[in-house]
């Protein structure tokens, strides 16, 4: 046998040496990390889920879980998208070849089970009621997309990590993400002391997105002041007399094509003397990616935007 041929410390240096190798393939590698991830407890929202191994068909029930598994390397087998596959290319920036299970209101639980995933990543506000459900299928994490700020949405990319038997991953995922938030932050003003608004414009009023809501939190984030603070994500069914006395100095406007009540509103006298619109800092910005979608990428196209919006800055 080996161990009579070998002292007890060349044995450890030919086992070292022997994983190495093992450790150098790719398949190696995987193998490894499965092993190390064999069976796991996750913490999430609705409980503790037990999760074997490395789950590779994941479904994805809302928008910031797909671009948390995009950071994450990971392409879901199933997505709500709502049935426009055209908001899932602009969320991620590129074209993924997966499978519609419904609209993220209503996940279509067969159209779930067919693709046989071995994990589901659900939201609190939207899918809570059918947790039992899609545990009963494959695993299921609850995590907090809908309603999700912004330090909330970096968090649950390390869950999912986490879930994926690859936690590290996500920690540097994040790591990244914030690196490049800092640099693009470093580019606003010294003092700015301006107040932003999100609105989300619709045909007879606004929604205003507060502090903590998800891009109010990516503002302060960066340094800049919410021009609403509240501990509740959005504020709806606001009109002109609010924004009036909100006056915020710079105000975004997401809209969908079609007409809102920002064209009624342009032609009102009142109107033009909020602060935004007399100094010319309105801009109109797309709603899906301002409103819609949440996540890492997201997070940075605001900020660019931004940048490019109101300090002419790339």
């Amino acid at each position: 046998m080996l161990q009579k041929h070998l002292s007890r410390r060349d044995l450890h240096k030919h086992m070292a040496r022997a994983l190495a190798v093992l450790l150098a393939s790719p398949a190696g590698f995987r193998a490894a990390a499965a092993m190390a991830a064999q069976s796991r407890q996750i913490a999430h929202l609705l409980g503790t889920t037990k999760i074997d191994g490395m789950p590779s068909r994941v479904v994805a029930l809302e928008f910031s879980f797909v671009q948390a598994l995009d950071a994450l390397g990971v392409v879901p087998v199933g997505i709500t998208d709502d049935n426009q596959a055209k908001r899932i290319d602009q969320l991620l920036g590129k074209h993924i070849d997966y499978s519609s299970v419904g609209t993220r209101l209503e996940p279509n639980l067969e159209l779930v089970s067919a693709l046989m995933p071995d994990l589901v990543i659900a939201d609190e506000t939207r899918h809570s009621a059918i947790y039992q459900q899609l545990g009963a299928i494959a695993p299921t994490i609850v995590l907090n997309s809908w309603e999700g700020d912004y330090a909330t949405i970096k968090g649950s990319v390390v869950v999912i990590a986490d879930a994926l038997g690859d936690k590290a991953r996500g920690e540097k995922a994040i790591a990244d993400h914030e690196a490049t938030i800092a640099g693009l932050a470093a580019k606003i003003p010294a003092g700015e002391k301006r107040r932003f608004l999100l609105a989300v414009a619709t045909p007879d009023s606004m929604s205003l997105h507060t502090s903590s809501s998800f891009t109010g939190s990516v503002f302060k984030a960066i340094g800049l002041t919410p021009a609403v603070e509240s501990s509740k994500a959005v504020e709806s069914g606001a009109g002109l007399e609010r924004l009036i006395a909100i006056n915020p100095d710079v105000l975004l406007v997401a809209t969908d094509a079609g007409g809102t009540v920002l064209d009624q509103w342009k032609s009102n006298s009142a109107f033009a003397n909020v602060a935004a619109v007399k100094s010319g800092k309105i801009f109109e910005v797309d709603r899906n990616q301002f409103s819609r979608f949440r996540g890492l990428k997201t997070a940075e196209m605001i900020v660019r935007e931004i940048l490019a919006k109101v300090y002419d800055a790339g």
